[in-house]
Protein backbone atom coordinates (compact mmCIF):
# COMPACT_ATOMS: atom_id res chain seq x y z
CA UNK A 1 0.00 0.00 0.00
CA UNK A 2 1.18 3.76 -0.97
CA UNK A 3 0.87 6.50 1.46
CA UNK A 4 1.72 10.09 2.27
CA UNK A 5 2.87 11.24 5.80
CA UNK A 6 0.77 13.52 7.38
CA UNK A 7 3.66 15.15 9.42
CA UNK A 8 7.43 14.03 9.74
CA UNK A 9 7.78 10.79 11.67
CA UNK A 10 10.13 11.62 14.59
CA UNK A 11 10.46 10.35 18.14
CA UNK A 12 6.62 10.20 18.95
CA UNK A 13 5.32 9.72 15.68
CA UNK A 14 7.78 6.76 15.14
CA UNK A 15 6.70 5.31 18.55
CA UNK A 16 3.52 5.67 18.14
CA UNK A 17 4.11 3.79 14.06
CA UNK A 18 5.83 1.14 15.91
CA UNK A 19 3.33 0.27 18.80
CA UNK A 20 0.91 0.04 15.71
CA UNK A 21 2.48 -2.31 13.74
CA UNK A 22 4.25 -4.19 16.71
CA UNK A 23 0.06 -5.33 17.38
CA UNK A 24 0.09 -7.40 14.24
CA UNK A 25 2.10 -11.05 13.99
CA UNK A 26 2.74 -10.26 10.38
CA UNK A 27 6.54 -8.80 9.12
CA UNK A 28 5.95 -5.29 8.09
CA UNK A 29 8.27 -3.16 6.37
CA UNK A 30 8.45 0.26 5.30
CA UNK A 31 9.61 1.54 2.13
CA UNK A 32 10.70 5.20 1.19
CA UNK A 33 12.26 5.21 -2.14
CA UNK A 34 15.11 2.96 -2.21
CA UNK A 35 15.49 2.39 1.97
CA UNK A 36 13.32 0.00 3.63
CA UNK A 37 13.05 -0.96 7.45
CA UNK A 38 11.45 -3.40 9.52
CA UNK A 39 8.13 -1.66 10.36
CA UNK A 40 8.46 -2.82 13.92
CA UNK A 41 11.83 -0.53 14.47
CA UNK A 42 12.13 2.48 16.28
CA UNK A 43 15.27 3.12 14.59
CA UNK A 44 14.72 1.97 11.75
CA UNK A 45 11.94 4.31 10.98
CA UNK A 46 13.68 7.05 11.98
CA UNK A 47 16.78 6.43 9.88
CA UNK A 48 13.85 6.57 7.04
CA UNK A 49 13.96 10.36 7.47
CA UNK A 50 10.06 10.33 6.79
CA UNK A 51 8.80 14.04 6.03
CA UNK A 52 4.98 15.15 5.06
CA UNK A 53 3.83 13.61 1.71
CA UNK A 54 6.55 11.58 1.29
CA UNK A 55 5.34 8.68 -0.63
CA UNK A 56 6.02 5.59 1.77
CA UNK A 57 5.07 1.65 0.59
CA UNK A 58 4.04 -0.13 3.66
CA UNK A 59 4.53 -3.88 3.01
CA UNK A 60 3.02 -6.18 4.98
CA UNK A 61 3.69 -10.18 4.82
CA UNK A 62 1.15 -12.04 4.47
CA UNK A 63 -0.99 -8.69 3.13
CA UNK A 64 -3.44 -7.13 6.19
CA UNK A 65 -6.19 -5.18 5.55
CA UNK A 66 -6.78 -4.57 9.12
CA UNK A 67 -3.27 -3.03 8.99
CA UNK A 68 -4.25 -0.50 5.71
CA UNK A 69 -7.51 0.11 7.98
CA UNK A 70 -5.29 0.80 11.57
CA UNK A 71 -2.34 2.86 9.53
CA UNK A 72 -4.86 5.05 7.50
CA UNK A 73 -6.56 6.18 10.75
CA UNK A 74 -4.00 6.31 13.05
CA UNK A 75 -3.57 10.30 11.60
CA UNK A 76 0.03 8.95 10.77
CA UNK A 77 -0.66 8.58 6.83
CA UNK A 78 -2.94 9.46 4.30
CA UNK A 79 -4.06 7.75 1.09
CA UNK A 80 -1.74 8.17 -1.90
CA UNK A 81 -2.02 7.67 -5.61
CA UNK A 82 1.67 7.77 -6.45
Amino acid sequence: MIVKATAPIFADRAAKLVELTGSFQESIYIKKGDRTADGKSFLGIIALSIYPDDPIEIICDPPSTHLKEKILSSGLFASCKA
